[in-house]
């Protein structure tokens, strides 16, 4: 037994898709592996690259099809990702689900995220050949609105319901000392920076006498 909730799908998520192939062939791809997903609506079906003989997802593995529940802090991330393209994916078959998202049997893309920043035109092309919807937000929130608007996905009370209230305080707990941990560290980094430069002021002293400043004006000489 497993304390991991098992679910069966349909389940739709957020997730991020790089694109592989040649100008007007382009196909969507896992950022990590890099393979193809099918085209034409077909179902990607989830393996184990440690251990084939299992079926995906496996508890205790990190296999299945990653996608993350439509929420605020997710859309920001998964809009944030450089040369990747968000969108919704439409996942069946066994479903493992976690505080922040959850790992499928199999999956396909239900809706790309077309965005200011993004080529529209590029969007367009990879919807018609997965048979997606084309979703334009100028934001985070219209992404979780849209989601919302059409019941897509699991909304925060239900995932804690389904993981458990337990549980999912513990992920929120370790999930903020990390981001303070991550604060901290660059609060530091910056800190140290300022020192290191005061030190090096004071230990490279101007020269004495006076200082010749060159600008538009021709030279001036500073006492």
């Amino acid at each position: 037994m497993t304390d991991t909730p098992l679910v069966a799908g349909p389940l739709y998520g957020l997730r991020t898709w790089v694109v592989v192939g040649a100008p007007g062939e382009e196909r969507l791809a896992g950022p990590h592996s890099r393979t193809p997903w099918p085209d034409g609506a077909a179902w990607l079906e989830a393996t184990c690259a440690v251990d084939p003989s299992h079926v995906a997802p496996e508890h205790d593995c990190v296999c299945g099809l990653h996608a993350l529940h439509p929420s605020l802090e997710n859309a920001r991330k998964v809009l944030s990702a450089r040369r990747e393209i968000a969108g919704i994916v439409e996942c069946d078959g066994t479903i493992e689900i976690h505080p922040d998202g959850f790992r499928a049997q199999r999956g396909r893309p239900h809706a790309l995220v077309a965005t200011p920043l993004k080529n529209p035109a590029l969007v367009e092309r990879l919807a018609r050949s997965y048979d997606a919807e084309v979703v334009k937000v100028d934001g985070p929130k219209d992404l979780v609105d849209w989601c919302r608007d059409r019941r897509l996905g699991l909304e925060p009370p239900v995932v804690d319901e389904l993981v458990g209230p337990d549980v999912a305080r513990e992920w929120r707990r370790t999930k903020r000392r990390r981001t303070q941990q991550v604060v901290g560290g660059m609060v530091a980094v910056i800190v140290l920076s300022v020192i290191l430069a005061l030190l090096a002021s004071l230990a490279l002293p101007d020269p004495p006498g006076p200082r010749v400043l060159r600008g538009r004006a021709g030279e001036v000489t500073v006492p």
